[in-house]
C-alpha cells in the first residue's frame, strides 16, 4: 500500500506542522472566499493535509490506513497500475468534495474546512461498490453487515448525527460530496461494476 502510506505520512507531517504554526494552517485550509477572491485554488488540494486537532488527525489517519489501504490493496491485486488507480479515486473524491463545498460557500467568509474525511469516504464507497459481498461491518445483536448495506448505514448515521449533533466542526457536506465523487469515479474507472 505504498500510495496510502505516502498520503498518510504527508498528512501527518503537514498536520503536525500546522498545529505548531497557525499561519501555515490558515494558508492550507479550505476557505472558499479566498479561493474565489484571491484565486487560491491550491486550497482545493491542501485542505486534506491539515486537521483541526490531534483527535481529528488520529481518527482520519486510522480510517485512511484501514479504508484506503484495503482499497489500494484490492486495486493492486486486481488491476494493472492499481496504486495509480487508487490515487485517481482518492484525488477525484477530494476534488469533487472541495469544489462542491467551495461553490456552495463561495460567499460565506466564516466557512472553512480541513481534513481528509471526504477523500476517505470516497475511497470507502469505491471499495463498497467493487466488493459489495465483503463484510466490513459487524454490529452486536445484528451480526455481519455486507458492504452493500454498510454504506447506507453510514450515510444514515451521518444524517442522524447532523440532525441531532451540534458539532459545527464536522463538515457533512464535504463528506457527502467526497463520497459522491468516489462513487462517480468508480463508475468511470471500472464501468464493468455497473
Amino acid at each position: 500500500m505504498p500510495m496510502t502510506w505516502t498520503i498518510a505520512l504527508l498528512i501527518f507531517i503537514s498536520s503536525c506542522v500546522s498545529f505548531l504554526n497557525s499561519v501555515y494552517f490558515g494558508k492550507l485550509l479550505l476557505h472558499p472566499v479566498s479561493i474565489f477572491r484571491s484565486n487560491e485554488y491550491y486550497r482545493l488540494f491542501t485542505a486534506d493535509f491539515v486537521h483541526n486537532d490531534m483527535v481529528h488527525l488520529v481518527l482520519n489517519e486510522a480510517m485512511l490506513i484501514l479504508v484506503c489501504g484495503k482499497l489500494e490493496k484490492l486495486l493492486r491485486a486486481t488491476y494493472e497500475y492499481g496504486s495509480l488507480k487508487f490515487l485517481v479515486v482518492y484525488l477525484a473524491s477530494m476534488l469533487f468534495g472541495t469544489v462542491a463545498v467551495t461553490i456552495i460557500h463561495r460567499s460565506d467568509f466564516d466557512f472553512s474546512g480541513a481534513g481528509a474525511s471526504g477523500s476517505i469516504l470516497g475511497c470507502m464507497f469505491c471499495y463498497t461498490i467493487l466488493k459489495p459481498e465483503v463484510t466490513a461491518l459487524y454490529l452486536p445483536l445484528i451480526g455481519a453487515i455486507p458492504n452493500k448495506c454498510d454504506a447506507l448505514i453510514y450515510i444514515l448515521g451521518l444524517i442522524v448525527y447532523k440532525l441531532r449533533g451540534k458539532n459545527s466542526m464536522i463538515n457533512h457536506e464535504l463528506h457527502f460530496f467526497g463520497a459522491l465523487g468516489g462513487i462517480l469515479v468508480t463508475f468511470v474507472l471500472f464501468p464493468g461494476v455497473i
